[in-house]
This record gives structure tokens, sequence and C-alpha cells, in this order.
């Protein structure tokens, strides 16, 4: 048995790798607001995930040739997890991003844990508990609550932000993926499964972007748009993946999930600073809601 220093040491990593982790998404968040007028969705993601490919490949041949015939033999559903989460979440987001707010988009992703509790109980019967199902309806009320404003005659009407209703859309997808995930799991390698959920996604992606090139041409190869594309390939695309796994190794799911609170205050705080974004009373209402609905939802039988 390790000694307790070394467990101190190691939980200590566990928070700082989950704190970076929600970091880079948050950043992820407010950049893909921060582009939107010069790099078009597709392009943001063929390029983030084609570069991430490129990256994790070589710590990853190992791995593949080991699980060569495991990732043969389900070949099929690792295409198909690859749609709703490499393909889907992101390049739904960043175009939901042309439409509404960092700020927003933060505040509705943060309710993905309960979206995917609705999803369990939807396609794997997995029946929630009483304090589980008003998580769900609370939840629900806060995004919203954010999506129209707090404005009773926009929900009365069925005007809603598109780019609100498109980050709703976006994280259905990533729970989508959570539950088929859960419900037939793969016994292959970490990064093994990442690498080939990446070239899955990235081979779908793909005419997706070669269409939007040919409607809106390019966007212009610049430091800054280099800068942007290796940052988004290297930290939300592996290292947070990389940091999140471990810290759901060492501490439990359950506790990790809470560090996904902080998105909202780290994505409102960059946004803040570099978009120039205000926060209003739906935001902080809402958002405390959806707090509200995750602290019920993460209940569990003692």
């Amino acid at each position: 048995m390790g000694s307790p220093e070394t467990k101190q040491t190691k939980i200590w990593l566990a928070y700082s790798g989950l704190l970076l982790a929600v970091f880079f998404w948050a950043v992820n968040t407010v950049i893909a607001k921060a582009v939107v007028l010069e790099i078009r969705p597709m392009a943001l993601s063929f390029y983030r995930w084609l570069i991430a490919f490129m990256i994790i490949l070589p710590f990853a041949v190992s791995h593949l040739k080991k699980d060569g015939a495991l990732i043969r033999q389900h070949l099929g559903f690792l295409f198909v997890l690859a749609l709703p989460s490499v393909a889907g979440y992101n390049s739904i987001l960043y175009f939901g991003a042309q439409y509404t707010t960092a700020v927003n988009i933060s505040l509705v992703v943060a309710a993905m844990p309960v979206m995917t509790l609705l999803f369990s109980w939807i396609i794997n019967k997995e029946k929630p508990l009483f304090l589980q199902s008003m998580g769900i309806f609370i939840s629900i009320i806060g995004m919203l609550l954010i999506i129209t404003k707090g404005s009773r005659q926009l929900l009365l009407n069925l005007s809603f932000n598109p780019g609100d209703l498109l980050i709703v859309f976006a994280i259905a997808s990533w729970a989508f993926y959570s539950v088929l995930l859960k419900k037939r799991q793969i016994h292959i390698s970490p990064i093994s499964f990442l690498t080939v959920l990446i070239a899955f996604g990235t081979l779908c992606i793909l005419p997706l972007y070669v269409w939007e090139f040919v409607v809106y041409k390019g966007f212009e190869l610049n430091r800054v748009n280099i800068s942007i594309f290796l940052y988004l390939g290297i930290f939300p695309s592996i290292l947070s993946y990389i940091f999140w796994n471990y810290g759901v190794r060492t501490i439990g799911a359950s506790v990790a999930s809470v560090f996904m609170y902080l998105l909202p205050v780290f994505t409102a705080g960059i946004a803040n600073v570099f978009l120039q974004e205000s926060l209003f009373f739906h935001h902080f209402s809402g958002g405390l809601l959806i707090l509200l609905g995750l602290l019920l939802s993460s209940r569990r039988r003692t």
C-alpha cells in the first residue's frame, strides 16, 4: 500500500488536473465565440480534431496494434460512438456559438449530467430516484430560464435564440454518446479508444468541412489562427481528456463531476475579460437552478 503522503499527492494532482481540464474546456467555449466571424464552425471542428489525431497517433500506435482484434470486432459500434461525440458535440456547439454568448453556452453545457441521466432513463430504462427526477425537472427549468432570458412572452411564443437551442442539442448529442458507451463497453486501452474515435469523427466532419469551404471559402492562415488550432488540438481535445480520466480514477466520478460546476464560472470570467460579455439576472437564476438540479440528480441510494 502507498504511504499517506503518496495518496495525498495523487489526490492533489487529481484536483489540479480536474481544474485544468475544466479551464481548458472553458477557454474552448470562449474561443468558439471569439473566432466565429473569421473561422467557420466545421473548419474549427475539423482542424481541431485533425491536429489532435496527428499529435496522439505516434503515442497510440503500439496500443492500437495490441487492441487491433477488439477494435476490428467493434469497428461499427466505435463509428457510431464517434458520431455524437467527436463529430457531433463540438461541431454543433461551434454552430451555436454563432448565435449565442459564451456564458449561455457554458451554463447550458453545465446541465449535461442531468441530460445524461434523462437519456439513461429513456434508453437504458434506469429509472431515476425521486430526487433525481426533481433534479432533471429543476435543471430543465434553469435551461429554459437562460434560453428565454427570463421572458414568459418568449416562452409562450416559442421564440428561442437558435444558438441556445443548438447548445441544448449539442449536450443531448453528448448525453446520447455517454449512454451508448455505458450500454456496451469496449475493453481496449483509453488511448486506443480516443484515437479511433478521433479518426472516425474527423472523417465524418471532412465532407461537411469541404461543403462549407466550397460555399463560404476558407480563412486566413495567420499566426493567431494557427495558435488557436494548436490550442484546441492539444488542450481541450487531449490534455483535458487525460486529466479528467486521471481525476475520475483517483477520486471517483461523483466527486470529479462537481468540478464541471466551475465551467460557467471560468467561462464567465474569461468571456467578461476578453469578449466584454455581461452577466444578467437570468444567468444567475438559471445557473443556480441548474446547479440545484445537478446536486439533486447526483444523489444515490445509500
